[in-house]
């Protein structure tokens, strides 16, 4: 069965007023039956797992995050806080590694590698930044 991509637009757009709205438990539950529906929408599950980290529900949004680079390698949002996720959780080691890869899998992207030499040492600097 062929999914109505236009549909799955309209609902990415959906869960994306919630979350803007700071709606994250009404955006968990929507995006939730959106990565049932469709398991490969990396966007999704790069939303879900911002839901699951506004929520405190830092483990369930790392899973998120690593769907989503799973899915799309290049899909820097999803590197970026799958990173600073795991420096949350005071995983630095796993945290450097995992920016690490997300570098070598984009090597002609520039912000990624922007991220790969900055984004930890910030973070931990100025804490949370958006």
């Amino acid at each position: 069965m062929q999914l109505d991509k236009s549909f799955l637009e309209k609902q990415i757009s959906k869960a994306t007023e919630y979350l803007d709205e700071k709606k994250n438990v009404k955006a968990e539950k929507y995006l939730d039956k959106i990565v049932k529906k469709d398991p490969a929408n990396d966007e999704a599950w790069l939303l879900l797992g911002i839901a699951k980290r506004r929520l405190g529900k830092k483990e369930e949004a790392i899973e998120c995050f690593t769907s989503a680079t799973e899915l799309n390698v290049s899909k820097e949002e999803a590197w970026g806080l799958l990173t600073i996720t795991l420096v949350d959780q005071g995983n630095i080691d796993t945290a450097k590694k995992t920016i690490e890869k997300a570098g070598r899998l984009n090597p002609d992207n520039s912000r990624i590698q922007f991220l790969r030499h900055t984004l930890i040492e910030t973070y931990i600097k100025y804490g949370p930044f958006f």
